[in-house]
């Protein structure tokens, strides 16, 4: 089941009516409501609640997930909030900061890392060992670093847990080499590694789920913004050097 089907169940069921009008009563009521989401988002531990810029609406972000309860507890919106005065997507500049947060947040220790001489840029990158695009992105990483580009992997299975891929993911990761395991994964070659208990691969992937990916490669940009699917190096370096 999707996230926010979830989110909807848990909202119908525990959104019961605000018995005062006290803004301390609602605030009880909808941290009860909100404490039950964190139940689905995999990996989410908190939230942090703020007025949004339209009357009556909270703001909540979970890690880089952004909804809207109504200030009653009676209404959750999931959507995006537009300033029309001033052409801006408010809602994404929130996501934004919660994506830098978590990133700035991560232990590099959990990543597979190809460093460049010179970095300029630092990507992170949601990778599945048996996405064509993504094995399309890695034969290329040697053009990435040359034009200063840091390329940080987090792994995303796509298929999930208990499949081959996922398999593949944890056998890169537990073996004594990561960055030539993982260069030989990509090549569809097969990797033998003892299973170890240090695999972030799991971690990994609920981020990305409270991400809301669903495909591979997702970049996420040093500045915090998503692009989703292959770009050549030439044209990543482009929209790398736009966002600066």
């Amino acid at each position: 089941m999707q996230i926010f089907q979830i989110v909807t169940l848990c909202l119908l069921f525990f959104s019961t009516p605000v018995l005062s009008n006290d803004e301390q009563d609602s605030l009880k009521e909808i941290d009860l409501v909100l404490q039950a989401l964190l139940e689905v988002f995999p990996g989410a531990n908190d939230y942090v609640l703020d007025d949004s810029l339209v009357d009556g609406l909270y703001a909540v972000s979970i890690g880089s997930e952004v909804i809207y309860i109504s200030k009653d507890g009676k209404f959750l919106i999931r959507g995006e909030i537009f300033d029309l005065q001033n052409s801006v997507n408010i809602t994404e500049e929130k996501r934004i900061l919660g994506r830098l947060d978590v990133m700035q947040g991560m232990d590099e220790n959990t990543m597979i890392i190809y460093e460049p001489d010179q970095i300029k840029h630092t990507v992170t990158i949601f990778t599945d060992i048996d996405c064509g695009y993504c094995r399309k992105f890695h034969q290329q990483i040697d053009d990435y670093l040359d034009l200063g580009i840091r390329v940080r992997y987090l792994s995303f299975p796509r298929t999930g847990p208990n499949t081959e891929s996922w398999e593949k993911a944890d056998a890169v990761w537990c073996s004594k080499d990561r960055t030539d395991s993982l260069d030989l994964a990509k090549q569809g070659k097969k990797v033998d590694a003892d299973a170890c208990s240090s695999s972030p691969v799991e971690a990994h992937y609920n981020l990305g789920s409270v991400f809301n990916i669903s495909g591979t490669p997702t970049i996420v940009t040093d500045k915090g913004k998503i692009i989703v699917g292959y770009l050549p190096p030439q044209s990543l370096l482009v929209r790398l050097n736009e966002e600066s």
